[in-house]
């Protein structure tokens, strides 16, 4: 038998909680703090929470640190969003049918993500990989659905080449994300918000690897058109296109640099280089102070924040009212 107090605690809180169903059916799903059933699998992409790091970058006084944790989408990677993203505008815009078949160039987190989301929308997917791509992932990507074809092939160009030959024969898509203007603009109107929102509007900086430069841009402009001092950072290797053009000031240099459609470099304000040491570095001490486990592209992006940390001026760190920079971390692996 439950007792009259008892009973009066959980009739209050069925009361409160029928008060906030009542405010959030008023206002919007905006004051939703949990949305326990969802239509599809696909809903769970996005809305990844921003993480404090508590220990690293401790040294920094006035500098909080956020860790923007995409490797919380379904398959471990922010590529769900930019497959998602171009599934949804190449359906719109007619350019990809149902049943059609999906062709994939390489292995990485993005074939990954148009497989699953091939998969679950009911797309044969294809995928032309090159000779040494490692039988891990070859295997995850057939676990995934995919149908994988080993080619001779190492270069880029020439396994694009054959794509659009196998696209060509099977009358199928071929997503391009380097130059679907879909990727910058899904972060447009999801991510950048969602970090705007999380912090309410207080970013002082915002920091990413390269990858195909669509995730940068799209969060970049929107951060940006709400408030122009937002920081908009780069940290990758020295060799890419994306650093050789960030360290060079040579207008005919950077013409020669080719770089991705989707990517506005006009945005970028700062570029730091990171050896595979320093990052690996600090994968480490993610998992070991922090208890985060992500791929090696987060630890390059942290050592670029923390860097970034060292030239904030000291009457931009407010330990009331920190200057707080967004790392964004892409993956697991």
């Amino acid at each position: 038998m439950i007792d009259p107090i008892s009973k009066g605690i959980d009739d209050l809180g069925n009361s409160l909680l029928q008060a906030l169903n009542n405010v959030q059916g008023i206002f919007g799903k905006e004051l939703s703090v949990a949305k326990p059933i969802h239509d599809n699998i696909l809903q769970l992409i996005g809305n990844t929470p921003l993480i404090r790091l508590n220990r690293i970058g401790l040294e920094y006084t006035g500098v909080q640190f956020y860790l923007k944790a995409e490797f919380l989408n379904p398959t471990g990677s922010a590529k769900d969003r930019t497959a998602l993203a171009m599934y949804l505008d190449a359906e719109r815009r007619g350019k990809l049918k149902k049943g059609m078949p999906v062709v994939l160039v390489g292995a990485g987190s993005s074939s990954v993500s148009f497989t699953w989301i091939g998969k679950v929308k009911g797309y044969p997917v294809f995928c032309l990989v090159p000779l040494q791509t490692t039988p891990e992932r070859i295997q995850l990507l057939r676990s995934y659905g995919a149908e994988v074809t080993v080619t001779n092939e190492s270069d880029l160009g020439r396994l694009t080449d054959l794509a659009e030959e196998k696209a060509k024969k099977l009358g199928g898509w071929i997503p391009d994300e380097a130059s679907n203007p879909a990727n910058p603009n899904f972060h447009f109107k999801t991510t950048g918000p969602e970090i705007w929102r999380d912090l309410q509007g207080k970013v002082g900086a915002v920091i990413s690897a390269p990858g195909s430069g669509g995730a940068i841009t799209g969060i970049g402009r929107y951060l940006k058109s709400q408030d122009r001092r937002v920081k908009v950072i780069i940290a990758g290797k020295q060799n890419s296109p994306f650093m050789e053009y960030g360290k060079t000031d040579n207008p005919k240099e950077r013409e020669r640099i080719q770089l991705p459609a989707v990517y506005d470099p006009k945005l970028i304000d700062h570029y730091f280089h990171v050896t595979k040491d320093e990052a690996l570095h600090l994968q480490a001490d993610l998992y070991e102070k922090e208890g985060i486990f992500a791929g090696l592209t987060t630890g390059t992006v942290i050592t670029g924040a923390l860097r970034f940390s060292e030239s904030i001026p000291e009457s931009e760190r407010n330990e009331r009212n920190p200057f707080n920079i967004v790392i964004l971390s892409p993956d697991r692996d």
